[in-house]
């Protein structure tokens, strides 16, 4: 007998409708699965006959086969296991169910060998993807409720439904052969048998992250404050240069409470990279707050930027719409530093592993902070630096140019002053992240008004001036449009429409500090 069901595979962040197809026939006994399936989807086979057998559905001894079509897609994950579940279970007659309906119906869920049904890992994007092909039904295990229970709307057109084992799953299905093919005088009855079953819409409301750290913790460093106010506005990137102890660290780890909540597309977006990488909590399913991510300097480029078999998302994509904080950035490896250049233009990761394709949202706010020198005390007024011309060249000649000129604003900082030192301690004022975070809202708000006009358009004063600046400095290309870019978070920071000169003269002090300059200036010997 042939019987069709359907599932759905991943491919990235993108999923694949899958037809399970099975056929029963006579002679000599063999369960084969065809279909580009990997060994996970071989093995279910194993799982599936010991399953069914525990939940008292007896695999006889005939020829089975398992075809997951389009045959080009490779498919990966032990979710197969329900789908082929249901399709033997129906087509050795356990279960009274037509073909057609079993055709509206997606799958999703892991067998363990007693037939109970196990949540599973990536389940939002597939969820997505059975909405968007507007199947009737969709059913998940018990576990994967939540996550599932996302894609319900006012308007919906598919249902979820969620179950604990193989004996549900034949009650279930033939609950919803009455509700498709009875007289509209018994469908009260059947959905009363399947209200136990139903996975209801929940409401989901984005946050911002509760300010755990205030800025008011960190005494002095007023410039840092300002530019990482600018950062937060304009969504720009940002390298802390500055000797042990000034505060780099606390004003990274705090930028994460300037931002604005997730709009719920982004937390949605959000929420299908950390199901697939097995990070999504199912007591709310949706990511509500924007991620900081705070990977340690031995983290490799594969774990930063994502790769493996199967493939999954790397540390950049964990931050989408979030925050990257890379502290002591030149103890990272090389390799791992420059991976990230084409990251930070393009917004998103492209990866390939043999016949394996898949791309990864990036875009995320990169906060780096490193020390000038490996004993970290080059250019400081008060201590001297240990290290030899050498072994400092050696140490910064991990951030190259490329790299550099794609960070939008570089802060220098300083250690505090001696009555700075002494406010340590004093009381904290939480309204200082209020009124920062107010300012960068209205900000974007403002720039979202003024949209349509010529956003760049400077008066021949401060042209002149930009581009005299330009030339004293030696700025690329990308550099001049770094500055006109941070000019222009400043003026929406002023509610300003035009960029006037004194905006660009702030901006310019962002960009003007480079390792470059640095080296030649400061310190003569390198």
């Amino acid at each position: 007998m042939y019987i069709r069901t359907n599932s759905v595979v991943l491919a990235g962040l993108k999923a694949n409708l899958v037809s399970v197809e099975i056929d029963v026939s006579k002679g000599l006994p063999a369960f084969a699965i065809v279909g580009l399936a990997s060994k996970s989807v071989s093995e279910a086979r194993e799982r599936v006959t010991v399953a069914m057998n525990a939940s008292n559905y007896e695999v006889p001894p005939k020829r089975i086969l398992v075809n997951l079509s389009p045959a080009h897609i490779k498919k990966e994950g032990v979710h197969l296991d329900l789908p082929i579940a249901a399709a033997m279970i129906s087509a050795l007659g356990y279960m009274h169910v037509s073909p057609e309906l079993l055709e509206e119906i997606c799958f999703i869920g892991e067998l363990s060998l007693t037939g109970e049904l196990r949540p599973i890992v990536g389940l939002l994007p597939m969820a997505i993807e059975t909405k968007q092909r507007a199947l009737r039904y969709l059913i998940v295990a018990r576990g994967n409720e939540t996550e599932a229970s996302l894609i319900l709307s006012e308007n919906n057109k598919t249902e979820v439904l969620a179950i604990n084992n193989l004996v549900e799953l034949k009650e279930l299905c033939e609950t919803l052969q009455e509700i498709y093919y009875s007289p509209k005088t018994q469908i009260p009855n059947s959905v009363d048998k399947l209200s136990r079953f139903r996975v209801e819409r929940m409401q989901r409301h984005c946050v911002a992250a509760p300010a755990r750290t205030s800025f008011s913790e960190v005494i002095g460093q007023a410039e840092a404050k300002r530019g990482l106010e600018i950062a937060a506005a304009g969504r720009h990137h940002v390298l802390m240069i500055g000797p042990p102890g000034c505060g780099k660290s606390m004003l990274a780890k705090r930028f994460i409470n300037l931002l604005p909540p997730l709009s719920f597309d982004e937390a949605l977006e959000l929420s299908k990279i950390y199901s697939i990488s097995g990070f999504l909590k199912n007591n709310n399913g949706l990511i509500q707050e924007r991620p900081l991510r705070k990977p340690h300097h031995t983290t490799t480029a594969t774990a930063l930027i994502g790769g493996g078999v199967p493939i999954r998302p790397g540390e950049v994509s964990l931050a989408h719409n979030g925050v990257l904080f890379l502290d002591e950035l030149t103890e990272f490896d090389r390799y791992a530093i420059e991976v990230l250049r084409q990251i930070l233009e393009e917004k998103e990761v492209s990866l390939s592993r043999g016949i394996h394709a898949c791309d990864y949202p990036a875009d995320f706010t990169l906060i780096a902070a490193c020390n000038p020198c490996p004993c970290g005390y080059l250019g400081d007024i008060d201590r001297a630096c240990t290290d030899s011309p050498l072994q400092v060249a050696k140490y910064i000649s991990k951030l190259s140019g490329p790299f550099l000129d794609r960070i939008d604003i570089h802060l220098e900082l300083s250690r505090l002053s001696r009555e700075e030192m002494e406010a340590i301690g004093s009381s904290v004022d939480n309204k200082v992240d209020n009124i920062m975070r107010t300012n960068v809202i209205r900000a974007q708000e403002f720039a979202l008004s003024i949209d349509g006009v010529d956003l760049f358009a400077l008066d021949t004063e401060t042209r002149e001036f930009i581009s005299e600046a330009s030339h004293q400095l030696k700025l690329s290309a990308r550099s001049y449009t770094k500055i006109l870019s941070i000019a222009r978070t400043i003026a929406n920071l002023a509610q300003a429409e035009n960029i006037s000169l004194e905006h660009i003269a702030e901006a310019l002090q962002y960009r003007s500090l480079s390792w470059e300059k640095y080296k030649q200036e400061k310190h003569s010997y390198f």
